[in-house]
């Protein structure tokens, strides 16, 4: 990590990975992680953590499921699994339950049912 990025990160946040592609009936994980001030996940993070996810464009009938609301950090990691029967973006958020963690939230947009998007 160059000078830059570690100056951008200011304090401990998390952080969410999204698999890349997601293909129709297929279930993949999307994974939480605790970073710290460095830019390093934080081992030493066990904190709860709420999933939130928006669909942006099925409000009303959205086929891309998650496994669980929430999740618990184990040594500074969890997986949640987030399956999809559609083409669709959605908008996944995460914070943690205890707002005096110090934990800052983070919101990430994941396309999920391949490519192109049927509408």
């Amino acid at each position: 990590m160059d000078k830059n990025q570690e100056d951008k990160i200011t304090a401990p946040k998390l952080l969410v990975k999204v698999p890349s592609y997601i293909t129709h009936h297929e279930k993949s994980k999307i994974v939480i992680v605790a970073i710290d001030s460095k830019g390093e996940i934080d081992r030493t993070r066990n904190d709860e953590i709420e999933i939130a996810m928006e669909p942006i464009y099925e409000l009303e009938n959205s086929q891309v499921k998650i496994d669980a609301n929430s999740a618990k950090l184990v040594n500074g990691e969890a997986q949640v699994g987030i399956s999809s029967q559609q083409s669709e973006f959605v908008k996944i958020t995460v914070s943690c339950k205890d707002k005096k963690a110090g934990l800052e939230p983070y919101t990430v947009l994941m396309g999920t049912g391949g490519f192109p998007f049927h509408r």
